[in-house]
């Protein structure tokens, strides 16, 4: 963790305050959301590199090419329609926790002390764990929702609770009080989209 610094906060605001937008213009069906997705994901890109979180850092590096993808495929002239997975959407979550869990277990493998013995001291802390799976479910969620599948907005709500949490524990209050707001946002989007889908 680096020494605190006052540009790392402003560089969050402003990428919070783009990410509210961005969440909801997504929620009200907007393509031009993905715009402010791809500007909010450059801001915490840099921040997370000033903090040193690579896995957060790695995630808006993967966020910014997704939300090109997403511009892409929202901005095609044939309106792309809200479709639903159904229970289909286990498999995608069960998916993403074993892959979580695979990063999780290299993290463990390629730490110098462990050379390859289990032992309870020399795993990764929680936040590592922590990481790999808020990275892997994040990014299923951002897919899912280029394709506009409801139930992103299910895996974005649980996302969101976690985030609220794990960064006001960090003291990254921006970001906690964006995540809060992105909770409610996901709510209020999986009702929208509920709404759009029975039409």
């Amino acid at each position: 963790m680096v020494g605190f610094d006052f540009l790392s906060p402003l560089i969050e605001l402003l990428a919070a305050v783009l990410g509210f937008i961005y969440v909801y213009l997504i929620a009200t069906n907007r393509s031009s959301g993905w715009i402010f997705g791809i500007a909010s994901a450059s801001f915490y890109a840099v921040f997370f590199y000033r903090v040193h979180t690579w896995g957060l850092f790695s995630q808006q590096i993967t966020y910014i090419i997704l939300g090109f993808y997403g511009l892409f495929n929202w901005s095609k002239s044939d309106e792309l329609p809200i479709r639903t997975l159904g229970k289909s959407i286990w498999l995608w979550i069960l998916g993403s926790l074993m892959l979580g869990l695979m990063f999780f277990i290299v993290q463990w493998f390629t730490k110098d002390d462990v050379h390859g013995h289990f032992s309870f001291t020399s795993l990764p802390n929680w936040r590592s764990f922590l990481d790999a799976q808020f990275f892997v479910f994040s990014l299923t969620a951002t897919w899912l929702t280029t394709r506009k599948i409801l139930e992103n907005w299910h895996i974005w709500i649980v996302v969101n609770v976690v985030g609220t949490i794990w960064f006001a524990y960090e003291h990254w209050w921006s970001s906690s009080v964006l995540y809060l707001a992105y909770l409610f946002l996901a709510i209020n989007g999986l009702k929208k989209w509920k709404k759009q889908l029975s039409v």
